[in-house]
């Protein structure tokens, strides 16, 4: 009996195995068990049977020991239990994609009906002692180790339990989910690299502790195949201490089988794709109707509607350090060595192979569709695309049918842009809402909508569409996605510790605003959209997508963190930039970060006794967009191209004549060729007319647009403001245009301010950005250096262009007159009453952007309280009262609210009757916390999500929560007692207009160039702190820019207020042995020319300003020369004179008609008439050019240049005629073709009028006949 059973064993295990023999199998049939020894399975069949990814081959398979247990009469409860001892399996990797073998399944029987013996076989358990995998490619060797690895059927929840328990069937569909769980004890990953690479490369060592992986296989009843998988990989907390050598090497293991990969997945996927599509669902009536509707609950709740891949960590702590070398910094802080620590909590990667195009995404595991803008620019672009293709491949007009237009009077929009039956249900999910009008094509393939709705809509374009929109159409409902989505709820970097004696706990570099989150919002969301077609199909595809969005985080600038990161990155990154020659990818990116904050600390330097000196300048922005695609011609917002056109035009207009001061004849041009030809959409990519994937990816992504809505800047930490925060800049908005140039080495920036750009400043903050500006002046010098000696520098630049319409800069100086309380001179600060007087109106739009006055006190006037208590406020919108908390102030939020609640509404909201719960009563605090409505997540009831998610905070309040601002004593806190600023200040504002600065670095120069139009100066010698501050918010809603038509052509006037600051890089300094060291020394040289103005200011403003601008630090002099030309001062005399008797002091008057003003490097200033106005400033290094034949040859090459520049417009200006011709034919053609429709239209008019009277002479006969028939 064993020697039959043995040999029918032997029979079937000899198709997978080489070389097995009888004395190798040992076995017991009454007991159920037996046992294998020295098993080696046939490689090149099993390679197939497993399906293994086209890119790896198994070399081979080996088994030392095999047992197995049957308990016979538990098979349909127990499972069989096969353990294995020591598995050992080699892989190799194919350069090219391996070619599948398709005798390879007739090695085993054709699976039929799903019965009991695949129950038993489904049900096995699996354990192995060890398994050892080698890896091998052409440029590493790896192996893996992994100990203690159990494979068991579990139920939905994951728990041990009957085996009839892990199998759900559903009733309707013929379909059946199996749950299973991989689990390993350790693993051990090993990499080396070999060949050239091997010397500088160490070995990869990775640890991995234990991890469990939840499984969910869909299978169909019918033939027992697999239609689909879920995947969740959930690892203990993860703690790796890496240096720069293994990142290294592993980057090169990623890039050695990155294209091996991409090659073969891509044919795989395009294959397994077409088979998911054409898998029909069979419909099996079973059981009773009761017991049906719990199964197909049940099934529901649990099912795999597409295959699906997930990373859970809950915890991953990575410690990076550096090697010697060129990863290491010079710096003599990190000579020996840095660490940086990156903590990331709660991330989860999700993979969707298959994705169709067209279906939502609600079935996604922990995703929230409604709350996630990228759908809603998703959906956008593939509706942009689907119009595109068919104007591309077939521009032919559609004419809808007679039916059509019927069917869309019957049906309703919905608020996604679909239209829908009239009886349908309305959508959850959030979205734009356009107009009802939109045409079909353009909507069709959003994804907000269902299947039902889909087929619909598809069904009716395609009665109204030609034959080849309806090919068309066809194919793009084919359309599928590979989408991977990165989720992470938390993450902090910390700065770079060294090795320094001091034992300080780590301070975060990056880190999360969690007060200003929400409770189940996450900190990053990213995901990766792939577009492809089913099959081998040649088809137009979009272009691939990456959008980011990052929720409210803080970064701190520390220059040792930044000058350890800038050599430390670049160092491993060229270990895949080396060998890559490769064209950029095309890829569409988005990324918004919503209200970051940069934070500039204060130094050693910080004095404690200093009440205004403040500790820390918040650089802060509602909203900033980072992207490469463009907005929509129709958008009047920032990021069109018409937008660039506007800035290249005012950049133009506000920069002095070429060639004249601060001009130069070295300098560059800040308009690159490339933006002027984005402006004029001259720079599309010429992708031919034969049909491929790239066809439509003829827009140029190289063009960047950066933009802040709004910026603002806040000074904190000061005693005299009770820690609350001071203002530096009013909000404004800023747009900036990015282009590269030869990689990243040379990089042009153009940028625009919109409105006035409103700045404070007092003597203590002033201390404090000149220390700022020193440590990021160290910071640049560091970052140069240790660029310079990367192998591969080259000589890069970088150009900067930027237009401000408006600046007014307010010095805060101490007052004269201390028993003034007021002041009413409201020229110097503008003020609109009636903005104040909304500002005290309660539950007023005021709210949404308070005064300083609210903002900087800790708790509310009395008077204020008073009205508030007495305004009817809905009990249903109000927080409950908690005690111990009051209204605290309101902090530099204030003024970005506003665009916050646009970037909410796409960001963090949903589109339903239920409150978005974004407070507008108390939004301005430090700790302003959006307490927003948690989304309903769908019934899940899989235990590797719901773990964990398991501590996530969500919150079901629908109104915002202020968190307590604590002062720095309890009796702040009561009602009684103010924080208001009641001190007398007075004030002088200086205003230019019409600002353009041009930055530029080019090989160890830069040059900073600065025009302006006018400047003027007002003062205000008494007012009160906070009405002052109330006056400064004022000012940017008051100002509007003047309309002046100006021609671009045209030269513009010379500008009165003009400064240049050259700084040019010498040699460094040699030690005794002849070797360079430390940073390299530099001369620095500023000039400045004023012409044509007039100020009148009185002495005490004068020695303020004097006093003000006095440093604490004795920093060297620094060269300048300053020319003065019809300058005059009216200096008003408004001491308090000593005697009594003394007249009244009368003003003085001072006119400059030409003063020059010189100093060396010792300090010695010089005073003298002006020589001559120079046309150019070269460097200090060089002498002035002099005589007539050297001003002729500079007049010579500046006409030159000036030739070059009129015959690059006269170009642009040719193509923009000939787009015009081509825009004049077409609206000809059109003139014409609308008169012809015209024309029918009247006919067609006329018909209907004798339809209509035919119609009428038939009635009046037929009621003729009826009366004479009744006669």
């Amino acid at each position: 009996m064993v020697t039959i059973i043995k040999n029918q064993l032997l029979k079937h295990l000899s198709r997978f195995t080489k070389n097995l023999s009888p004395e190798q199998i040992s076995l017991s049939a009454l007991r159920g068990s037996g046992e294998l020894q020295d098993l080696t399975l046939d490689e090149d069949l099993l390679t197939d049977l497993l399906e293994l990814p086209g890119w790896v081959r198994l070399t081979s398979a080996k088994c030392n020991r095999a047992t197995f247990r049957i308990q016979w009469t538990k098979l349909k409860t127990v499972p069989i239990v096969l353990n294995l001892d020591e598995v050992h399996i080699a892989l190799a990797v194919c350069s090219e994609p391996r070619v599948m073998n398709q005798s390879a399944g007739s090695a085993l029987p054709v699976p039929g009906k799903y019965s009991y013996i695949h129950k038993v076989i489904d049900g096995i358990s699996v354990a192995v002692n060890q398994v050892q995998i080698d890896f091998n490619c052409d440029a590493f060797t790896s192996s893996v180790q992994i100990s203690r690895v159990t494979v068991e059927s579990r139920t939905p929840e994951g728990r041990k339990g009957d085996l009839r328990l892990t199998r759900i069937k559903s009733p309707d569909t013929g379909q059946l989910l199996i749950f299973k769980e991989l689990e390993w004890q350790s693993a051990r990953i090993e990499a080396k690299a070999h060949g050239v690479d091997a010397a500088s490369l160490p070995p990869l060592r990775l640890l991995l502790g234990n991890t469990h992986c939840r499984i969910v296989i869909k299978k169909r009843l019918s033939d027992c195949a697999v239609i689909g998988s879920r995947l969740a990989i959930c690892p203990e907390p993860l703690a790796w201490a890496l240096t720069d050598g293994q990142l290294r090497a592993a980057l090169a293991c990623a890039h050695a089988l990155a294209a091996p990969v991409r090659r073969a997945t891509a044919a795989a996927t395009r294959a397994k794709a077409l088979r998911k599509i054409e898998e029909p669902r069979e419909q099996i009536p079973t059981r009773s109707s009761g017991e049906r509707d719990v199964l197909a609950r049940m099934f529901a709740r649990h099912d795999v509607r597409e295959t699906s891949y997930h990373l859970l960590a809950p915890r991953i702590d990575l410690h990076l350090c550096d090697d010697p070398g060129l990863g290491r910094s010079e710096k003599p802080s990190l000579s020996n060595g840095g660490a940086l620590q990156l903590t990331l909590v709660s991330m989860q990667a999700d993979l969707f192979p298959y994705h169709k195009a067209s279906n939502d995404r609600r079935h996604w595991r922990g995703y929230r569709e409604a709350a996630t803008p990228h759908s809603q620019w998703l959906s956008q672009s593939l509706s942009s695309f689907c119009t595109n293709l068919l104007e591309s491949l077939d521009p032919r007009p559609v004419v809808p049918s007679t039916k059509t237009g019927g069917s869309e009077k019957s049906s309703e929009p919905v608020s996604n842009g679909v239209s829908r039956p009239a009886g349908a249900a309305p959508q959850h999910g959030t979205g734009h809402a356009p107009s009802s009008t939109t045409p079909t094509s353009q909507r069709m393939l959003q994804m907000d909508y269902n299947i039902e709705e889909f087929k619909c809509i598809y069904s009716t374009y395609l009665d109204m569409a030609s034959p080849t929109r309806t090919r068309i159409l066809q194919q793009l409902g084919k359309l599928m996605t590979t989408c991977l989505v990165l989720r992470i709820d938390d993450f902090t970097v910390y700065k770079v510790s060294t090795g320094s004696k001091s034992r300080e706990a780590p301070r975060p570099l990056v880190s999360a605003e969690k007060a200003t989150l929400p409770g189940d919002a996450g900190l990053l969301h990213a995901e990766l959209t792939f577009f492809y077609y089913p099959g081998d199909v040649c088809f137009p595809v979009p272009a691939p997508k990456l959008y980011v969005q990052v929720s409210p985080v803080r970064v701190c600038v520390d220059v040792n963190s930044v000058v350890w990161g800038a050599a430390f990155l670049p160092h491993v990154a060229r270990a895949v930039a080396a060998d890559d020659h490769d064209a950029p990818a095309y890829m569409d990116v988005r990324v918004e970060a919503i209200m970051p904050k940069i934070v500039l600390e204060a130094g050693a330097e910080h004095v404690s006794q200093q009440r205004d000196r403040p500790k820390e300048l918040h650089i802060c922005t509602a909203r900033a967009t980072f992207t490469n695609v463009r907005e929509s011609a129709r958008a009047n917002t920032a990021g069109t191209r018409a937008d660039l056109a506007s800035i290249i035009s005012a950049l133009r207009r506000s920069a002095p004549p070429r060639g004249q001061f601060p001009c130069s004849v070295e300098d560059m041009d800040p308009i690159h060729e490339q933006f002027i030809l984005h402006a004029d959409n001259l720079d599309d990519i010429d992708r031919g007319t034969a049909i491929s994937h790239e066809l439509l990816w003829r827009e140029n992504r190289s063009v960047w647009c950066a933009r802040v809505e709004p910026l603002w800047a806040d000074f904190c930490g000061a005693r005299a403001t009770n820690y609350k925060p001071a203002p530096l800049l009013d909000a404004t908005p800023l747009t900036a245009w990015m282009c590269f140039d030869e990689g990243l080495s040379r990089i042009w920036v153009l940028a625009r301010t919109s409105g006035l750009a409103g700045l404070q400043l007092n003597h203590y903050q002033l201390l404090f950005l000149m220390r700022q500006l020193e440590r990021v002046s160290e910071m640049m010098a560091w970052l140069a250096h240790d660029a310079n000696r990367q192998p591969d520098a080259d000589e890069g630049s970088i150009v900067l262009g930027l237009v401000v319409p408006a600046v007014e800069l307010t010095f805060v100086l101490p007052t004269n007159c201390p028993g003034q309380e007021s002041s009413r001179d409201l020229d110097s600060v503008p003020l609109d009453s009636s903005s104040l007087q909304d500002l005290k109106m309660v539950g007023s739009e005021a709210t949404m952007a308070p005064s300083m006055q609210d903002r900087d006190s800790g708790v509310l006037a009395t008077t204020s309280v008073e009205v508030m208590t007495g305004v009817a406020i809905p009990i249903e919108e109000m927080a409950p009262p908690s005690p111990g908390i009051n209204f605290g102030g309101f902090s530099s939020m204030r003024r970005g609210f506003t665009s916050l609640v646009t970037s909410i509404d796409s960001a963090l909201t949903r589109d339903d009757t239920r409150s978005d719960a974004a407070s507008t009563a108390s939004s301005d605090s430090d700790r302003y916390v959006v307490v927003g409505l948690a989304a309903e997540s769908p019934d899940d009831a899989d235990m590797a999500f719901r773990e964990f998610e398991h501590g996530r905070a969500s919150s079901g309040v629908e109104v915002a929560a202020e968190v307590l601002e604590r002062s720095s004593s309890p009796s702040d806190h009561s009602v009684t007692s103010s924080c208001r600023r009641r001190d007398v200040i007075s004030t002088s504002t200086w205003r230019l207009n019409n600002i353009h600065i041009v930055q530029q670095s080019v090989n160890g120069k830069s040059c900073l160039r600065l025009a302006a139009d006018d400047l003027k100066a007002d003062e205000c010698t008494a007012i009160p702190w906070d009405e002052f501050q109330n006056k400064f918010s004022m000012r940017a809603r008051a100002w509007s820019e003047p309309v002046e038509e100006v021609d671009e052509l045209t030269p513009r006037g010379a500008p009165r207020v003009t400064a240049r600051l050259m700084r040019t890089e010498l040699p460094r300094q040699l030690d005794e042995k002849g070797e360079p060291y430390g940073l390299a020394p530099f001369e620095e040289l500023l000039e400045a020319r004023v012409r044509s103005l007039s100020v009148a200011l009185n002495m005490s403003t004068v020695l303020a300003l004097a006093e003000l601008v006095e440093d604490e630090v004795l920093a060297p002099p620094m060269p300048l020369e300053v020319l003065v030309e019809n300058v005059k001062l009216h200096l008003i005399e408004d001491r308090v004179t000593r005697s009594i008797s003394s007249p009244p002091p009368q003003p003085l008057d001072v006119c400059v008609t030409s003063l020059r003003l010189t100093r060396d490097t010792g300090g010695e200033l010089r005073l003298g008439p002006a020589l001559s106005t120079p046309s150019t400033v070269a460097s200090p290094a060089t002498p002035q050019p002099g005589g007539d034949l050297e001003d002729a040859r500079e007049q010579i090459d500046r006409l030159v240049r000036e030739n070059e520049e009129l015959k690059k417009r006269l170009l642009t200006l040719s193509r923009i005629a000939d787009d015009n011709r081509e825009l004049r034919a077409k609206a000809e053609e059109a003139s014409v073709l609308r008169q012809y429709v015209h024309a029918a239209q009247q006919e067609a008019a006329s018909l209907l009028a004798d339809k209509q009277e035919l119609l009428d002479a038939m009635r009046v006969l037929q009621e003729q006949a009826g009366c004479r028939g009744k006669r």
